[in-house]
């Protein structure tokens, strides 16, 4: 039986005392399997102003993605998302008073039944249980949701609110005081004990090779309430510049990238930055827990009289392409021909466009200054100036400490077990197989490291995966690329700036290097500069733990923003 986990409503909301505006909503479950995740759609119309849709994941942190194509009458609601390259149309059923159809994504197609406000009492039980998991690495919220719970058809549900992953199916098996909850999609189970006046739970939660503390408590807030993070740097329209959506081709790879171009007003060709994001599959805005860093830069930028070209990530959002495959290099190749789309713009100085590149595009613009002469400048935020595995190793050591592990074994444990694995995936070619590296490993970390760990049932599958990752194409290049050689074929001023806290690019690790490699250099000019108090991200912080990212309501701080915008006009050396 499908349970309904939460009711419809539908609002009418006057947005002033003459316009009224109308909100519509529709609500449903997505059964991918191991998770059933909960869809909001909403609908907002005013007479003087297009439609606005949203579907709104509830169980991936309430992330909210924008609608295309949406319509909906009496007999058919169907849209795209363009975000995920998913689309959906849903006939409606008098019998079930909803829309009933298919969402289909990348090949796959699974049921999704949509019913508006009117049809639902919803009238399923629901209780809760939260508690938090202090994993080291850093502390996560975690929830499970019993609907009609003690019914034959009781639901459980896991979600890792700290993560923003949600749904995944549970099952419930009580004995007495004693609960055991199994999680197969997360590979966990928690086993506790009841309290005599039922409001706690004490127990252990066990997945892999861990096994921690979990006490839960009833956790009484909504269950499916809409949580947004104030983000006050992310600006709104209208803007004193020109915005643009525009899509330019790589014809090396033949795929079509898109983006947004934002041109200021002037009555000569202006200079333009071309944003670069870090690793995994960015939109265009570098959207992250909320953050949306690329279009505080680019709106910076513009205001100050800088055009700016930021763009999905190839296979990302409207981009296309296989992200999957891709590495560094191809990456380079993206941003190229970026380059070479905007030096067709009369309204752009074709010799002063630039790149800005962040996190991994910190390894990205330089590749592509390298062998280009023709970019005018590089902005590296928080780009390595070692090796991947250099900092595969360090980010291991220093996200730990950020989160408040001050065990030295526990931490040389950690950077022993990582630095085999690593090692004996760049040392292995491609005909090793994944078991014959894990079995090195096992050996390896037993006999050197004398970790018990890797004793255990649990560890094979662990390693194994982990193996199995550091072999992608992304990671083998990662693993293996020195950014020294290519910094110094660089001949364009480079500015170089890193936060004092980041914890996944070290600063004391990088920045050495980094100006080693530049001084040396036969021309150019460059500055370096590392900010007080700054993560990864540039935000203000106090430890530059990555579980403080989604808390800070700054975005990137003003500071750095400034300093990027007066050296662009003005590159200077130290």
């Amino acid at each position: 039986m499908r349970v309904t986990i939460f009711g419809f409503i539908i609002a009418f909301l006057a947005s002033s005392g003459l316009v009224a505006a109308e909100t519509r909503v529709w609500n449903g479950e997505l059964d991918a399997g191991a998770r059933v995740l909960r869809f909001r759609i909403i609908q907002e119309t005013t007479p003087d102003a297009p439609a606005k849709v949203q579907l709104i994941s509830l169980d991936e942190g309430s992330h909210e993605f924008r609608l295309d194509e949406f319509s909906v009458d009496a007999l058919t609601l169907k849209f795209t998302l363009p975000a995920t390259a998913a689309s959906y149309e849903g006939q409606w059923s008098a019998t079930t008073s909803s829309f009933e159809g298919k969402w289909k994504q990348r090949g796959a197609e699974l049921p999704l039944v949509l019913r508006p406000a009117t049809t639902d009492a919803n009238t399923t039980r629901t209780e809760a249980w939260s508690g938090e998991l202090n994993t080291l690495i850093q502390k996560l919220k975690v929830r499970f949701r019993i609907l009609n719970p003690g019914d034959a058809d009781e639901a459980v549900y896991f979600d890792s609110i700290s993560q923003r992953a949600g749904g995944f199916r549970a099952k419930r098996t009580v004995d007495g005081d004693n609960w055991s909850i199994g999680v197969e999609g997360v590979g966990g189970e928690f086993k506790g004990k009841i309290s005599a006046d039922g409001e706690e739970i004490r127990g252990t939660w066990k997945q892999g090779l861990s096994s921690l503390e979990l006490i839960l408590k009833r956790d009484t807030e909504v269950l499916d309430a809409v949580v947004n993070y104030r983000r006050p740097q992310t600006p709104a329209p209208p803007f004193p510049y020109a915005t643009e959506d525009v899509s330019f081709r790589n014809d090396v790879d033949s795929i079509s990238l898109a983006g947004t171009l934002s041109i200021p007003s002037s009555d000569k060709p202006v200079a333009a930055a071309i944003l670069i994001s870090g690793s995994g599959p960015q939109d265009r805005d570098e959207t992250l827990l909320g953050h949306k860093p690329f279009l505080v830069i680019a709106d910076h930028l513009a205001r100050k009289g800088i055009a700016v070209l930021r763009y999905d990530d190839r296979g990302t959002a409207k981009s296309k392409g296989d992200f999957d495959s891709a590495t560094s290099l191809d990456f380079a190749r993206d941003a190229r021909a970026a380059l070479e789309f905007l030096k067709k713009d009369s309204r752009i100085d074709p010799q002063r466009i630039g790149l800005i590149g962040h996190s991994e595009g910190g390894i990205v613009g330089p590749l592509v200054a390298s062998e280009h002469s023709d970019v005018a400048f590089l902005v590296m935020l928080a780009g390595p100036g070692v090796s991947g595995r250099d900092i595969l190793l360090s980010q291991g050591v220093k996200i730990l400490q950020a989160e408040g592990l001050k065990d030295e074994n526990l931490l040389q444990q950690q950077r022993t077990e990582s630095q085999v694995l690593i090692d004996l995936v760049l040392a292995a070619d491609e005909s090793t197989s994944t078991d014959s590296i894990v079995d090195s490993a096992v050996t390896t970390l037993i006999e050197t490291a004398k970790s018990d760990r890797v004793k255990t049932e649990e560890a094979r599958p662990q390693l194994k995966a982990a193996v199995e990752k550091l072999r992608t194409p992304w990671f083998r290049f990662f693993l293996a690329h020195d950014p020294a050689p290519v910094l110094q074929k660089i001949g364009c001023p480079i500015l170089v700036l890193n936060g004092e806290l980041d914890t996944q690019v070290d600063p004391e690790l990088n920045l050495p290097r980094i100006r080693e490699v530049l001084t040396t250099r036969s021309e150019g000019i460059f500055r370096i500069i590392e900010f007080p108090k700054l993560n990864h991200l540039f935000q203000s912080c106090s430890t530059g733990a990555v579980s403080e990212y989604e808390t800070i309501e700054e975005t990137i701080s003003p500071v750095v923003l400034e300093t990027i915008t007066s050296w662009i006009h003005k590159p200077s050396a130290e």
